[in-house]
């Protein structure tokens, strides 16, 4: 067994849902200890910032697990074998009505690999172009475009509290930044 890594011995799906299953493995440490590990299994997700003009859109919506209304940058979890970049480009349009002529990766991480696999794939969206949204059934949006500084000065305020929106718009800003100096 290679150093640091843990072998898993057995493996069982304690929940199958819509988004994401539940499995827990028994592994052997490399002290040759045993433990389980339970995991959120998901097939992964994109988010995207959206800028147009200085200017950067962000969605309210209610999300039922923090029990309140959310300030966040687009996203939405890839289908099954769908390209990230497409997923990006399907979301954008779909939630917010907008298309990008340009979209670039800017990062990728893990949302909590101590019990997700879930991987996000962010990207910076620009040339913006309005089109018609096209919400799925059980969403419900508020979109506002709001001039980067603004997005990120509520950031820096705790009024933005998503992850995802708090890492996309500091790294939007520095890639930004970098193609302006």
């Amino acid at each position: 067994m290679s150093e640091g890594f843990e072998r898993v011995v057995s493996s069982e799906y304690s929940f199958i849902g819509r988004l994401i299953k539940v499995r827990v493995d028994e592994v052997i440490l490399p002290n040759g200890g045993r433990v389980r590990r339970e995991m959120a299994i998901h097939r992964g997700a994109v988010a995207l910032v959206a800028v147009e003009g200085g200017k950067v859109l962000l969605e309210r919506q209610y999300r039922h697990a923090a029990r309140k209304v959310l300030w966040e940058i687009p996203a939405g979890t890839l289908e099954e074998g769908e390209n990230p970049e497409e997923c990006a480009r399907r979301e954008l349009r779909e939630e917010t009505g907008y298309v990008a002529e340009s979209m670039e990766e800017l990062s990728r991480f893990y949302t909590a690999p101590g019990y997700s696999t879930e991987v996000i794939h962010l990207f910076l969206a620009t040339r913006l172009r309005r089109e018609k949204a096209s919400l799925e059934e059980d969403e419900s949006i508020e979109i506002r475009l709001l001039p980067l500084r603004e997005a990120l000065d509520m950031v820096r305020s705790n009024e933005v509290e998503d992850a995802k929106t708090i890492i996309g718009l500091l790294l939007a800003e520095n890639r930004m930044r970098g193609k302006n100096s």
